[in-house]
């Protein structure tokens, strides 16, 4: 009786303190892992009382990516066909890769024209916007995935305050003061203690940022909503509500942050749930522990030769193996393949000894949650810059698969179960994410609660209202060099007024005397 009065009162509390319950649309990336991490989130939303809406691509409407089944769907670009296809292929994302064709920067630039042309198509489908508005959301949420960025002219059309969720944290779009000098952005592959050359690169890189937007156009707000007044993205998501991360210090490195960013790490996470079938009969039986792989959410395609290096490997293990791949196991017994795997699940399990991941941001948190070592073996876009911090932080090690041999993969992982430092490393760096972040779909949920009931405006910097050529104090230093370029131009008239006149002195004064 006393714990039923205690449990009301517990509900009562949390009813009065969260907003009442508003109506919710979340807007994800058009890739697949960003549907599992906004799925998570919006679950932990209809837990307070909301009701959560999710837009995802027709491709995508049947692959059971979205298992809360309390969520509601709606889908778009039902005529583009598979999205993700379409951006790896016209892109040459992967293939440069293979193809050692891999230069960052380049193959970056590449990927955001691609995705920005997608989210064009996209927009222009006028029902998709409709489908938005028919709903009548109190707050939409925008994943901050730059690609994405020409999809922020939705709130603005449709005049709907919104939060941004997502993997990046955007110091130059969110107006945080940062140092280019130390603070390292995808896609570098450095760490936060930079050479001169890097900080260099670095640098100049920021102003080419602050410069010119490559992720959104120009004209996005006069095509989509000519009926608004003329802004441009960046604008627009600076009147954001909260901007919250898929990021942590301990992952990550420690970077200032404003009261309106919110860092979260990985929404992805959460306890392992049992194994069930042939899952949980293979990880019984594996009685030395077991070696997960995976290299993400996406149909990856690789080389036959890849792949044979990589079957080669695991069967030089001790340890079994299970592996996300589109092929059959020549070993069933000790490497069991699956084209998809219960990947939180089984990191989750004490028989899991080393993860063999790409490093996107969902493995590498979901690794971290349940404090498995990783076998970093990067592909494209920002995995180079996970793998590198995986390394530095002491949580695994990483390696070219194009160029590590069958016996190098083999031995790496064998280091990796044998030297505890690793595993030690890594558990304490577990520790400390689930004493520091909790559940962190359900921390985004409270601050998306919180600003749905308070509003955001009382953390926002003052940076964040004003022009950018006054953040960057641009008027400050025309101003300063305008006045010091003054006192110098007067210096070297009075020089050369000197030097003019002191001969025609000397000499009349010579003649005087």
């Amino acid at each position: 009786m006393f714990v039923s009065a205690v449990v009301s009162l517990y509900m009562s509390v949390v009813v009065l303190t969260q907003a009442e319950g508003k109506r919710v649309v979340m807007l994800p990336g058009i890739t697949k892992s960003y549907f599992i991490q906004h799925a998570n989130i919006g679950q932990a939303l209809i837990d307070l009382g909301h009701e959560v809406w999710i837009f995802m691509p027709e491709y995508l409407s049947n692959s059971s990516l979205i298992k809360h089944k309390d969520i509601k769907i709606s889908t778009f670009g039902e005529t583009l066909g598979d999205m993700e296809e379409e951006i790896f292929k016209n892109s040459k994302l992967v293939d440069n890769f293979w193809n050692n064709k891999d230069a960052p920067l380049a193959t970056f630039v590449s990927a955001a024209r691609e995705f920005r042309k997608l989210i064009n198509k996209i927009l222009d489908e006028k029902s998709f916007i409709d489908k938005i508005r028919n709903i009548n959301p109190d707050l939409l949420v925008v994943d901050g995935f730059m690609f994405n960025r020409n999809l922020f002219v939705i709130p603005y059309k449709l005049d709907v305050p919104f939060a941004v969720v997502g993997f990046v944290h955007d110091p130059i779009v969110h107006r945080v003061p940062f140092s280019p000098a130390e603070e390292p952005t995808v896609p570098d592959r450095v760490t936060n203690k930079m050479t001169f050359y890097q900080r260099l690169t670095s640098t100049l890189r920021t102003i080419l940022e602050f410069s010119y937007d490559v992720f959104s156009d120009s004209d996005i707000v006069t095509r989509i909503a000519p009926e608004k007044p003329y802004t441009t993205i960046g604008d627009i998501i600076l009147k954001a509500e909260i901007f919250i991360t898929e990021l942590d210090h301990i992952l990550d490195y420690p970077r200032p942050m404003l009261p309106n960013t919110k860092l979260i790490g990985g929404s992805s996470v959460s306890e392992p749930k049992p194994l069930i079938g042939e899952f949980k009969q293979f990880v019984e039986k594996s009685t030395n522990g077991i070696v997960v792989v995976s290299f993400g959410s996406n149909e990856i395609p690789f080389p036959q030769n890849i792949l044979a290096k990589l079957s080669s490997a695991f069967e030089l293990l001790d340890l079994n193996v299970i592996w996300r791949v589109n092929m059959t196991s020549t070993v069933p017994t000790k490497i069991m393949t699956s084209h998809w795997i219960p990947q939180n699940d089984l990191l989750g399990h004490p028989k899991i000894k080393v993860f063999v991941t790409h490093c996107g941001k969902n493995s590498q948190y979901e690794a971290l949650y349940h404090a498995v070592p990783m076998f970093c073996l990067p592909l494209c876009s920002d995995q180079f810059y996970n793998a590198e911090r995986i390394v530095i932080k002491g949580y695994g090690l990483a390696a070219d698969i194009r160029k590590i041999s069958a016996d190098r993969i083999a031995n790496t992982i064998k280091e990796l179960d044998n030297d505890k430092k690793y595993k030690r490393n890594i558990e304490k760096a577990s520790k400390l994410f689930k004493e520091l972040y909790k559940v962190p779909s359900k921390e985004a949920a409270y601050w998306i609660d919180h600003v749905m009931k308070y509003g955001g405006d009382y953390m926002r910097s003052s940076g964040q209202e004003m022009p950018l050529y006054q953040f960057l104090l641009l008027d400050v230093i025309a101003f300063i060099t305008a006045v010091l370029s003054g006192v110098v131009f007067s210096f070297i008239l009075i020089v050369r007024f000197l030097f003019r006149w002191m001969p025609q002195y000397i000499r009349s004064k010579a003649k005087k005397e």
